[in-house]
């Protein structure tokens, strides 16, 4: 298979003869009079994750007849395609020297990137003092360090003040805060590292977000309502609060949600996503908002919800404030590494 990375590729992926793996077709590296070089693309199932890819690589002689062969897991693959692109980018460049490789492009492009985080690059390379720094003090590990660091710090920025402007413009499409959460599903925590993109989870069913536990790896749910619902209600006769009818509404959705993800994905859910994995699964229900509450009403809400066992209610408020807060510990942790050109990248 002849490859043209700038046009459709038709790639087949088939079962070994074995039924305990895939294979793709072989991948011609190099084929001359003297050698031939393939590689063969090997697609390895997990019960508990996903397909793990693994590439074998076949260098023939044709005139000893000679056969050597090597095998790459997935994570070595990964680390050589980064190895590569580098290399590649560099090979570009008529002088040797000590180079920083970023993906500018990827960086402006992506949709969840942010702009504070490319101003932020483009006004660290356009500072002469920073470039002074640069040549007296060359060092590119701790330099590529900073890049990312002040990258991220944008990025971060930017989805908190798109997140407010949309919370304080009056938007309340539950569309727009499922894109937002879908793009910047950190904003849920360090207690999840990722998110799934599969969101049914039985016959009728589909949530919101499906995120998975740092942790153990089990998935847990998290139900998006609209900013402008009413979380809480006041009994002015008993003089306490309780679930308003929407929030409510979405507890009984999510206490139905919960059991039928938990019989479906006790073990994975067969056959399509066996690395989805639910047992005993929480739920996070996000609505309605909390910025004018008197501190009795939040008192109110953690009461209501310390009562509960499974299912906890947040508004998009308490939200913004948990990124916020996530926001302050990367610049925490970019300050105690700071390098001696950190303060010229965050100017």
């Amino acid at each position: 298979m002849a490859m043209d990375q700038d046009s459709p590729t038709y790639f087949d992926r088939r079962p070994a003869a074995s039924g305990a793996l895939s294979y793709g077709d072989r991948i011609i590296i190099r084929d001359t009079s003297q050698v031939s070089i393939e590689a063969v693309p090997y697609f390895i199932p997990h019960r508990n994750s996903k397909d793990e890819l693994s590439m074998k690589l076949i260098r023939v002689d044709k005139r000893s007849g000679e056969t050597c062969q090597i095998t790459l897991n997935e994570s070595d693959l990964r680390q050589l395609r980064q190895g590569i692109s580098q290399a590649l980018a560099v090979a570009g460049q008529d002088d040797d020297g000590q180079y920083l490789v970023f993906r500018a492009d990827a960086l402006a492009q992506t949709a969840d990137s942010s702009e504070d985080a490319v101003r932020a690059v483009g006004g660290a390379l356009d500072s002469h003092r920073f470039a002074r720094r640069v040549a007296a003090h060359a060092n590119p590990e701790s330099l590529a360090a900073a890049f990312s660091a002040v990258v991220r710090i944008g990025e971060l920025r930017a989805a908190i003040t798109e997140l407010r402007e949309n919370l304080d413009g009056g938007v309340t499409l539950e569309d727009v805060y499922q894109k937002w959460c879908d793009r910047h599903s950190w904003a849920f925590g360090n207690a999840y590292v990722a998110r799934d993109n599969w969101r049914t989870i039985g016959i009728g069913d589909q949530v919101d977000l499906l995120m998975q536990a740092t942790a153990s790896g089990f998935r847990d749910i998290f139900e998006l309502k609209r900013p402008d619902m009413e979380v809480l209600s006041f009994d002015s006769t008993h003089r306490n609060w309780y679930w308003a009818s929407q929030t409510s509404k979405a507890i009984g959705q999510c206490h139905r949600y919960l059991d039928n993800f938990h019989r479906a994905a006790e073990h994975g859910i067969q056959p399509d996503h066996p690395e989805i994995i639910a047992y005993h699964p929480r739920a996070v229900v996000v609505i309605g908002r909390s910025n004018t509450w008197d501190q009795s009403k939040v008192k109110a809400l953690h009461g209501l919800n310390s009562r509960m066992h499974g299912i906890t209610v947040m508004t998009y408020d308490q939200l913004l404030a948990q990124c916020s807060v996530l926001l302050g510990q990367v610049h925490s942790e970019q300050d105690s590494e700071s390098t001696p050109w950190s303060e010229d990248l965050s100017a």
